[in-house]
């Protein structure tokens, strides 16, 4: 995905809404491109420390000017881990960021030692196991990369539910919880998912605690 995309630009309402309103909270976001919404979080107050990591310039140019981040990090996030402080962070987000790096449990694994006891990782990731994804293999016959969604040609690794649980079981994380992104409506959802299980969900939503001590 290129680095101009206007998905950079983009708030993450969903994982924002997930962190605690009025909180003391201390926030890194992963992949926080223009820092659209690292503003929201602030707007919002839900945090008293924000911290960002982006990889291409243009975007942490933005997120520079923009003034949201108390401290950003520019470059690799596999690079960029051992900078960060350990037991610090009371949330990591991550908007479909662990499909793009080369070793997403390595990331998982090293991002859980800078999180507090009972801090929380909050992710989206794709859904491989998708529909619309299975069919066009089926009939197509091919597997076709698109410039975004789920065969994103800068995806590197393609996770299904049991996938993204253990790719946070296996690394130190606990109460691990994996529901839809941005579902339309709570009956229809609940109808497709007894019909359909994930095969209607376009990517998962993750909330994910540090375990032990």
């Amino acid at each position: 995905m290129s680095e101009h995309n206007d998905y950079y630009s983009h708030g993450r309402t969903e994982l924002v809404a997930q962190l605690p309103v009025g909180s003391d909270a201390c926030v890194l976001e992963l992949g926080c491109g223009s820092g659209t919404t690292s503003i929201l979080i602030k707007k919002e107050g839900k945090a008293r420390e924000l911290w960002g990591i982006e990889k291409f310039p243009d975007a942490a140019a933005r997120a520079r000017a923009s003034n949201a981040l108390d401290t950003l990090l520019e470059g690799d996030l596999e690079d960029l881990i051992d900078q960060l402080p350990k037991k610090h962070f009371t949330h990591i987000i991550a908007g479909d960021v662990l499909e793009h790096v080369v070793d997403p449990w390595d990331v998982c694994n090293r991002l859980n030692a800078c999180l507090k006891s009972e801090g929380v990782f909050i992710c989206s990731i794709p859904n491989i196991r998708n529909l619309s994804f299975i069919l066009a293999l089926l009939f197509k016959k091919r597997f076709e990369y698109k410039d975004s969604g789920v065969l994103d040609r800068t995806h590197l690794r393609f996770f299904a539910r049991k996938d993204v649980h253990d790719l946070f079981a296996n690394t130190g994380y606990s109460n691990i919880t994996i529901g839809p992104v941005r579902p339309k409506k709570k009956l229809s959802y609940k109808i497709g998912k007894l019909l359909f299980g994930d095969l209607l969900t376009k990517g998962f939503l993750v909330l994910a605690k540090k375990g032990g001590a």
